[in-house]
């Protein structure tokens, strides 16, 4: 985990140079097709023709990808359509095919579908439980918090003051108990009244699950969901005191996010068992909110596109897990998470290419 931390660190330090550096000589390698690779995991491979999507609109999305200039740090594009892998490419390493990649913040979205498996198990009767009837042990002097639900939790309006750029290495940090940490921080506004997209708020709901399950979010990820998606190769860390981070950490092959996404697709299902519960999953990926970021519709830590009838988790570097029912559509683009926004380019314009090449 420190590791992990020395990286954003380090970042901090050679950003200024690195935009500069990436003119120098080729970052990725050349291009050559996004034939799937036939690999012992479950996925079945199919061509692009065979599932009715447009080759040459597909062309034009890995063209993006392979572009020196473009998605400087892509490390996989993969899309999935009607269950079947059709397009996929590693632009830097054909090894990151078999390689765990930390998909940052695109953990906030599966801890909110593991809140799904939580409901669908009876752990959770209501989404406006309140945190305080949980853990008290575990809240400050603050009464107004103790009015906190699951639900202002999962829409990022606990009211605590909690900035990524200041508490985050923190919360890594503090070897008192984690959850405390993030429930003393200042109360900006009143429980479920205002917006503020931040880590604290998902590690309450990591902590949520772990005491109503007896597991950590890691384990009870692993037991109810990975294992049962044949996902072996994975990574979830955790704060020193051993609460899982609900809001970042999560390390996971591109195919195997694919696999989340197969599942969100098929509305909590998998070889005919439900694992996350269909209602709750609906809800979770519906507007509730705006961001306070950008003014974009938010649902539980779900990202949503009403253009496209699509939702999708985002994380830094620009990765994405897209996921567009009406398309039958599952799109993952992971990249080097450790850098600057100017580097992330725009993971907007990639979901459109794709999502049109689908007929």
């Amino acid at each position: 985990m420190k590791g992990r931390v020395l990286i954003s660190v380090m970042y901090l330090l050679v950003c200024p140079f690195l935009s500069s550096c990436l003119n120098d000589e080729p970052i990725k390698l050349a291009y050559k097709d996004f034939t799937p690779m036939a690999l012992n995991d479950d996925w079945q491979i199919a061509s692009p023709e065979t599932e009715n999507v447009n080759r040459n609109k597909l062309e034009k999305a890995f063209g993006l990808v392979y572009n020196e200039q473009r998605y400087v740090m892509a490390k996989s594009l993969l899309i999935f359509r009607n269950g079947k892998l059709i397009a996929e490419a590693y632009p830097n390493d054909p090894e990151d095919i078999r390689k765990y990649n930390n998909i940052q913040s695109c953990t906030k979205s599966i801890t909110a579908m593991l809140m799904g498996v939580a409901i669908h198990q009876n752990l959770i009767p209501s989404l406006d439980g309140k945190l305080y009837d949980i853990y008290p042990d575990l809240f400050d002097g603050d009464v107004v918090k103790r009015d906190i639900t699951i639900e202002d939790a999962l829409t990022m309006r606990s009211g605590i003051d909690f900035r990524n750029d200041k508490h985050t290495q923190k919360l890594y940090s503090t070897t008192n108990n984690s959850t405390a940490y993030v429930l003393s921080l200042h109360r900006k506004s009143t429980p479920g009244t205002a917006v503020q997209y931040n880590d604290g708020d998902p590690h309450l709901i990591s902590k949520t699950i772990e005491i109503k399950s007896g597991k950590s979010l890691a384990d009870f990820a692993n037991e109810h969901v990975f294992q049962k998606l044949g996902i072996t190769n994975w990574q979830w860390e955790s704060a020193i005191d051993g609460t899982t981070f609900g809001a970042f950490s999560l390390f996971l092959t591109a195919r195997d996010l694919g696999k989340i996404g197969q599942l969100l697709l098929q509305n909590g299902t998998w070889e005919n068992e439900q694992i996350v519960d269909a209602s709750y999953l609906q809800s979770a990926v519906s507007k509730h909110v705006s961001s306070d970021l950008n003014d974009k519709p938010y649902g539980y830590y779900f990202w949503v596109y009403p253009q496209w009838n699509a939702y999708a988790a985002l994380g830094h570097g620009g990765q994405f897990l897209f996921v567009a029912p009406d398309k039958n559509l599952v799109i993952v683009y992971t990249a080097w998470p450790y850098t600057g926004y100017d580097l992330w380019d725009d993971g907007e314009e990639l979901m459109s290419i794709i999502y049109e090449s689908c007929e």
